[in-house]
Order: C-alpha cells, then sequence, then structure tokens
C-alpha cells in the first residue's frame, strides 16, 4: 500500500427499502470538510461498508467457506488446498490482501475501513463539530457505532491471520517508514471488548434507521468473543512469556488462537447472550424478536419481495440496494453457492429468475455438509437449507418472468424420452401411487418425452451407500434423478451423473458442479435473468446463534440440561409442522421415508403430526454409544462426553448456518478446524480409507475412500500476502531481514 489517503467513497444506498441506513454520493473532499458536522456523520455511515465485505465481494466465501468441513470450492486447486494456491503468493495471499485491504492503487478492504473509523473517532472525540460537540448522548452514540464497526473489521482479521497490526490512529500521509508490528490476539480482544463494552452503554435498543448498529448487535457480538476467549484458553501453553508464537511449533496454530484469559469469561458471555434473548426482542423496544415461526421465512423471496429482511430474527444485517447500486463489486453472495441447473433435458432449458445464477466457480456442500442432516426426513432445515428439487421452467423474456416449462407433448421440448425398460418399471412400480396434478395420471410411453408443465425436472438424492438406491428405480423416475449413491447388481456407483442416464463417473475432482446448492441466497430480483449481481441484505447475526452461543457456554459450564434446553429452541422451530409439506423426493425417495405413512408419502406429501418428537435433542446425542451419537460422526479427537457436546454444538451451527459464512468462525476460534475438516471434507483431508469406496473410481481422482487434499494445522490461518511483506521495514525504514520476516509471517509459510 502505497499510504492512507483520505477516503475516496462510494456512499450509495444500503438498501431497497426506505427506512435503512442510507449513504448520500459524495465526491472526492477535503480533510477539512470530515472536521465538519456533515463530513463526520458521512465518515461514520461509511465506515458501516465493513459490514458488506464478506458477501459483496467473492473473497467473502474463499476466506470464510473454504477450510470447513461443510463447504468445498468448485475449483479443485482451491478445495484440495493446493500449495500453489494456499501460499503467500498465491491467491490465497491475494485474498488476504483484498482482506486486508494493502492495494497500490485501490481503497478497499479492513485497513482503509480502520483509518477512517480512527478517523472519526478523532474527529468525534476531538473537534466535535456541530452537533458531535453539543449533544453528547449523540456523539457517545454515533462514537459507539464506529467502535462497533472497527471492532468488527478487526475481528474479522483475527479471524483469518491471528495476531495482526492494530493501529488505533488515523494516517492520511505516507509514512517514512512501513513498521506495522503485530498486536496479540489477545491484544486485540482486549482492546475491542473494551470498545464494545462502551457501546453497549451508549447505543440505543432501537435505532431510527434499520441497519444501525443497536444494543442488541453489540451484546451478541460480546457474547461471541467472550466465549472465544475462553475457548482460547487451553492454548496458553504454545505461547511464549512475551505473547508470541514459535513458528517451529507444531502447534504455533493453536497458540495464535490465545486470547488471553479472564476468569469470568463464560458469565460474561451468559449474561450479553441473555440480554440479547430476553431483553432486547421488540416486546422491549428493540428491533428484533424471537426465532421466525418457519426457517425458510428467513430466506423465502421473490420478485418485488423483500420482506424476508425485516424479519425480526435478524439482529444484524449486511445492507444492499438494487443490484449494481452496492458499491464496485456489486453483492456476490447470491451467485456464490448455486449449482449448474440449466439443461434441456430436464426441461429447464434456460437462466430463472427463481434458481438463482452463478457467476464463475462457487461453493456447494461436501457430503458432510449434506449429512450432517441426520433426520433428514424430520429436520425440516435440510431441504429449506439445499435446492433438492427443481420444477420444470423457462424464462419468458416478455413477461420478464418464468414460464412454466413446455408440455411433454410440444415439438420444442427435448426432455429425456422413456426407454421401454424405464417406462415398464414406472407403470408397473410408481404411476398406480403417483398423484403429482401436472403429472395427470399418465402413463409412461416409450419414446416420450418424460417431463412436462409443472413436473419435476432436475431432482437430487443425497443416500449413502448402505442406502444406494437400485439404478433401474433410478432412472424409472418421472424426471431426472441424481442419486450420490445407485446400486447395479453388487456393484456400487458414486456420483454417476450424465443426462444420458447416470452413464458419466463423475465422483471426485471430475466435475463436481451438479448437486444441491444452497437456496438461502437466490435472488429474483436481479435487473436481468443473466446479471449476477443481487439485491438482498444477509443476516450476520441472527437470534438463532445467540442460542447456540449461549448453550456451548452452558454446556461448557456443566449446566447441560440448560445447554440442552436452548438448543431444542432451535430444533422446535427445525420441525415440520402437521400439514406442512415435504419435498417429493423427500417423501418418496429418501432414506428414512419408508417411516411415514401413507398419506405423507403421497401428494401432497404433509406432514401427518409436528416432528419436534423425532429430533429433540438429549445427552444422548454425546454420549458415544447411542445410535443418534454415532450418526454426528464425531471426529476420534472428540473421546470424551465433553470433547463430543462441543462438535455437536458445530454440528448445530452446520445445520442451521450453513453457506452463512459463519461456520468457519465457529469451528476455527473453537480450535476443532483442523480435526473436523480432516475427517469429514474429502476434497481437503490427506487421511486414508475414510470414506466408503465405490466401484467407479477414475484412477485417483475417483471415490477409492482416500482424501485428496494436503490441508495442515498452517492452514486454520491464512498467509499474510508476499507484497505486504515485501513491503514491511523496522522503525528506521530498513526492509526486515530473513529472521524478522519469518517471525512475522504465519507459522509454516515460510
Amino acid at each position: 500500500m502505497k499510504k492512507y489517503l483520505l477516503p475516496i467513497l462510494f456512499l450509495l444506498p444500503l438498501s431497497s427499502c426506505k427506512e435503512f441506513l442510507e449513504e448520500k454520493m459524495v465526491s472526492t473532499i477535503t480533510q477539512d470538510y470530515f472536521e465538519t458536522e456533515k463530513g463526520a456523520e458521512e465518515l461514520v455511515v461509511a465506515s458501516y461498508n465493513t459490514l458488506r465485505w464478506k458477501y459483496g465481494f467473492m473473497e467473502g466465501p474463499y476466506l470464510f467457506e473454504t477450510g470447513t468441513d461443510i463447504t468445498e470450492p468448485t475449483d479443485n486447486n482451491w478445495a484440495t488446498i493446493s500449495p500453489a494456491v494456499w501460499a503467500p503468493t498465491g491467491e490465497a495471499g491475494n485474498y488476504a490482501n483484498n482482506l486486508m485491504g494493502y492495494y497500490a492503487t485501490q481503497l478497499l478492504g479492513s485497513y482503509p475501513i480502520i483509518n477512517d473509523c480512527n478517523k472519526a473517532i478523532e474527529i468525534i472525540t476531538g473537534k466535535a463539530p456541530g452537533k458531535f460537540g453539543s449533544d453528547k448522548a449523540y456523539a457517545n452514540q454515533r462514537l459507539s457505532e464506529v467502535y462497533f464497526l472497527r471492532s468488527w473489521t478487526f475481528y474479522m482479521l483475527v479471524t483469518q491471520l491471528g495476531d495482526v497490526p492494530m493501529p488505533l490512529k488515523s494516517n492520511n500521509s505516507l509514512p517514512t517508514a512501513f513498521n506495522f508490528p503485530k498486536s496479540t490476539s489477545a491484544e486485540v480482544y482486549s482492546r475491542i471488548i473494551s470498545d464494545l463494552r462502551f457501546a453497549h452503554g451508549h447505543l440505543p435498543v432501537r435505532q431510527g434507521e434499520r441497519g444501525r448498529i443497536t444494543k442488541g448487535a453489540v451484546s451478541h457480538l460480546l457474547a461471541k468473543l467472550y466465549l472465544q476467549r475462553a475457548q482460547g484458553r487451553e492454548f496458553k501453553q504454545y505461547r511464549a512469556a512475551d505473547g508470541t508464537v514459535n513458528p517451529g511449533d507444531a502447534h504455533a496454530h493453536l497458540g495464535l488462537l490465545y486470547k488471553g484469559e479472564v476468569a469470568s469469561d463464560l458469565d460474561s458471555a451468559r449474561i450479553f447472550a441473555t440480554e440479547v434473548i430476553d431483553t432486547y426482542g421488540a416486546s422491549n423496544g428493540g428491533q428484533f424478536g424471537g426465532l421466525a415461526d418457519n426457517y425458510w421465512d428467513l430466506f423465502k423471496t421473490a420478485r418485488g419481495d423483500w420482506s424476508n429482511e425485516s424479519n425480526p430474527e435478524i439482529i444484524l444485517q449486511a445492507s444492499y440496494g438494487n443490484n449494481l447500486d452496492n458499491g464496485r463489486y456489486g453483492m456476490r453472495t447470491t451467485a456464490a453457492f448455486t449449482c449448474d441447473y440449466t439443461n434441456a433435458a430436464w426441461n429447464i432449458p434456460s437462466k430463472t429468475w427463481a434458481y438463482g445464477l452463478r457467476k464463475g466457480t462457487g461453493f456447494l456442500p461436501t457430503d458432510w455438509g449434506y449429512d450432517v442432516f441426520t433426520d433428514k426426513i424430520n429436520d425440516s432445515r435440510f431441504e429449506k437449507s439445499f435446492q433438492i428439487e427443481y420444477v420444470s421452467a423457462s424464462f419468458d423474456n416478455a413477461a420478464l418472468q418464468d414460464g412454466p416449462g413446455l408440455t411433454y407433448t410440444d415439438a420444442g421440448n427435448k426432455s429425456l424420452t422413456w426407454t421401454a425398460d424405464e417406462a415398464g418399471y414406472f407403470n408397473a412400480n410408481i404411476q398406480n401411487s403417483y398423484k403429482r396434478p401436472s403429472w395427470g395420471g399418465r402413463k409412461a410411453v416409450a419414446g416420450e418425452r418424460k417431463i412436462g408443465q409443472g413436473d419435476l425436472g432436475l431432482v437430487f438424492l443425497e443416500n449413502t451407500k448402505e442406502t444406494a438406491i437400485d439404478v433401474n428405480e433410478a432412472l424409472a423416475q418421472p424426471y431426472v434423478l441424481y442419486p450420490r449413491w445407485v446400486k447395479k447388481g453388487n456393484e456400487y456407483y458414486y456420483r454417476k451423473t450424465g443426462v444420458d442416464r447416470l452413464s458419466s463417473n463423475t465422483g471426485l475432482l471430475l466435475g463436481r458442479t451438479l448437486r444441491p446448492s444452497s437456496r438461502k441466497f437466490i435472488d429474483p430480483n436481479r435487473s436481468t435473468v443473466d446479471n449476477h449481481f443481487g439485491t438482498r441484505d444477509v443476516a450476520i447475526f441472527r437470534l438463532a446463534e445467540t442460542y447456540l452461543i449461549r448453550a456451548e457456554v452452558l454446556g461448557r459450564q456443566g449446566n447441560y440440561a440448560g445447554a440442552i434446553a436452548d438448543i431444542n429452541v432451535l430444533r422446535a422451530r427445525a420441525a415440520y409442522k402437521s400439514g406442512e409439506s415435504r419435498a417429493e423426493v423427500l417423501a418418496r425417495l429418501y432414506p428414512g421415508s419408508e417411516s411415514l405413512t401413507a398419506s405423507e408419502k403421497s401428494y401432497p406429501y404433509a406432514a401427518a403430526t409436528d416432528t419436534y418428537a423425532k429430533i429433540r435433542v438429549d445427552a444422548s446425542y454425546w454420549d458415544g454409544a447411542s445410535t443418534k451419537s454415532k450418526l454426528e460422526n464425531y471426529p476420534p479427537e472428540a473421546n470424551t462426553s465433553a470433547r463430543r457436546f462441543i462438535h455437536f454444538i458445530y454440528n448445530e451451527y452446520s445445520r442451521e448456518f450453513n453457506s452463512e459464512q459463519i461456520v468457519y468462525e465457529g469451528i476455527h476460534h473453537a480450535g476443532i478446524q483442523l480435526e473436523r475438516v480432516l475427517h469429514h471434507n474429502q476434497l481437503a483431508s490427506s487421511r486414508a480409507g475414510n470414506w466408503p469406496v465405490a466401484d467407479n473410481p477414475v484412477a485417483a481422482n475417483g471415490q477409492n475412500g482416500n482424501g485428496k487434499g494436503v490441508f495442515s494445522a498452517k492452514d486454520t490461518f491464512k498467509p499474510f500476502p508476499q507484497s505486504y511483506m515485501d513491503m514491511l521495514t523496522d522503525e528506521k525504514g530498513a526492509p526486515l531481514g530473513t529472521d524478522a520476516i519469518r517471525k512475522y509471517q504465519n507459522p509454516g509459510y515460510n
């Protein structure tokens, strides 16, 4: 970075709703402008851009989804943790650079935002122009917002890089030396907790503009930070007495997780989490309330509808406006998690509003990302998280909306045709009980198209080798079915695809883009059907996380009954309610559907009863012996009930927050990232024999049961980018020597 300059800001509307925090366009301005009341207020508002960082850039998911056990990039080099990528000179270093904001010409990223925050703090507490000087409560409120935004920015840096520089004064000119000594994680956490305690004392429970920081948002982040500091206490042994980490220590990555220790940390985390849960809801004048009644309410959307953004469960959101009105790079989360779903063979010949649009490479779940849902039949979060069914559709350009797809007799319909064997199997075994209205009770006819208007087109079955579907049954479905496991005679095939009837060996590293993808960020309000820029707000904090924070705290304090009660608040919401319909493929084909009643297995597949009783949690889920405990698939390092409980909490995070860029933070700060990735993430792991073996491997690329990657302890932190390291000097301006560089760079990257 050449120097810190005055902000040249892209000040744009932060949302599509009028009541949100709003920014106004400002051209290049002078230092004096910010020392006016109007300029200082705009500097505060501009600092809110830090809340968008994870979601407005593809760097967000690359840094906060790669390196979990439930998500993998579709880019094989990233997914396998290729040393060429995961290096100071590789893309991991480049994306860390983008997070930090050390650019030659651009002012994007964390340190420019921190510099803006520092400048705002100095103005508010120093010159205090206009209302900042005459109204102390107003000044403290705005100061508190800036403290929160700076704290959040430091938090992202520490999560990715460990010990980082912590500048607390603004810099508006070229420094005489690029001497940026690092502060320890303990020093950073001490500072941001102190700042947040100030903010907690001076922010209201409700703001006039939705999008501004409230007391509840501060309490949630404080609960999270206190818990994470408590989590790191056991790693103190890997820090030297002066607070440094020995780069040569095999446990140096754990040392970086030590953030200091205060005996009351768990109590503080519990108190602040309880404040959020019990005090700051709408009934007490706050801007949020209890959990959403239905998990899908948090994510549902339609053309012209953003009502989910106001769900009372959301404590803090990253606010966006329409398409390109979101800064230089727009809003990219909507383009990060979608699978390739278009194909005329499925009667989905074109992109649609309803199913989103991927931009380049993206991110899809690992097998464990699906299987962490240990009861897909009764936990509705599985089908509400992932697109497991696609209805035939086509884009109607004249009406700018999705059409219903073509009739199965239309000359333009290019969907798959029935073979004689498939038609015979369907007519003999499926047709009589298949009551989907669009199907109309018709029989299958060899040579006719399978898929018509309103029919299912593309459907996924995430089963296991033990529950593999027979290939004849799979091919005879009235849509194109892609199972994870297919059985043919005595052979078991893993992820065969190809619209020519499960003939292509896809497996691992052979084109992994056709799997159930996230439904959470599909955005039908894009400006055009092929535009990947989104419009939707993204929840940063939701009340569900507050419950899990408190549950973990209670468990760590030995109050498992209290922890179970908090977890079951989420489970009660996750259950199917009586009369709620399951996806067709869940009710008919998924393992476990055999337990459903006849009426539940027939259209419209409505649940006969509330399923909470079937997914309610008790201590057997982490006892190590019960069936439910074994289904949680704990890593071998989780060899006590206490350790299994912690992993259960993050299994529940995985069920609740998949693709929301939160799970990474949790498993990372808890110190269990390495063991979870090695045990669950086959593409990243180096473990052999940890997965089932198929009969269709393609050399080392297929499903041979072995890991395909090289994830290691060092990869739990990102490298400092080489361009940044090359820029550093000592306090006199001399370039750093080899030993100084080795000590500065994160362990394992020299």
